[in-house]
């Protein structure tokens, strides 16, 4: 049985003002020393999330039997606290859990007249690149919240939204703006397309593929990002900022990468 999302609540007479108490009883019961920025951080991200509750409240472990929000709620707002204290730049790699196909060096070394050295050399260059690909996705978040949390967006870490990762209400007109981030233009997967369907999530890619004489090479999209989101000129975003982020992670963290 499916765990329950915060709009089954709705079936069993609770309403969004019912949430919005329940939600400040968390924080206030369980998180009495989270600053009150935090605190307001979170409830304003909720209070987006229930501009369309059917879509954008993910599932958090909530009992299918479950009668109380609070249920929800609690789970939710933990997810988000524990991935704000647990950013992707602090994180540490975990071993290769799956065994090398030991079939892809003979091909590689016959092919290529590798040595046995290179081999070992090229495997391990291949892990350490997977990695950083695994990585680079939350950290582009983590970049992108350095600069426009500054205008008031908010990053819904911890996937506390669905199919969006920024949120804010804009500051002249109060209406909720929201902002779906990907890291390249083929890495969307069909689920989030069809929640983004009859939501105002707008959705960003860092990099499109371009094509010059038959080569492909990257495109980068900083430019329209910093125009939907709408970003003033001291917080404006750029490839040479993200890459600038990252050499900083890199050099603080050593156990970024395994």
């Amino acid at each position: 049985m499916a765990s329950k999302v915060l709009a089954d609540y709705l079936n069993e007479g609770y309403t969004a003002d019912d949430f919005l108490k329940s939600l400040d009883a968390v924080l206030t019961q369980n998180y009495p020393n989270k600053p009150d920025n935090e605190k307001q951080t979170v409830k304003n991200l909720f209070s987006i999330g229930l501009g369309n509750i059917n879509k954008l409240f993910p599932r958090v472990g909530a009992k299918a039997t479950s009668e109380d929000p609070t249920d929800y709620i609690e789970r939710w707002v933990h997810r988000y606290f524990h991935a704000r204290i647990n950013r992707p730049s602090k994180s540490k790699a975990n071993p290769k859990g799956s065994a090398n196909d030991p079939a892809l060096p003979v091909i590689v070394k016959e092919t290529k007249r590798y040595s046995s050295e290179q081999i070992q050399q090229a495997i391990k260059d291949h892990n350490l690149f997977m990695n950083a690909e695994n990585i680079q996705g939350a950290l582009l978040e983590e970049y992108i919240n350095s600069c426009a949390s500054k205008d008031g967006w908010i990053w819904a870490e911890g996937e506390t939204m669905r199919a969006c990762d920024f949120v804010r209400f804009n500051p002249i007109t109060h209406i909720p703006e929201l902002v779906q981030i990907k890291n390249r233009d083929n890495t969307e997967n069909s689920s989030s397309s069809a929640i983004r369907q009859g939501t105002q999530i707008r959705k960003w890619n860092r990099l499109k593929t371009r094509h010059k004489a038959g080569k492909p090479y990257p495109e980068f999209q900083w430019d329209k990002l910093n125009e939907i989101m709408k970003l003033s000129s001291e917080n404006l975003m750029s490839e040479e900022g993200y890459n600038s982020f990252l050499a900083k992670v890199a050099q603080d963290n050593t156990h970024l990468l395994d």
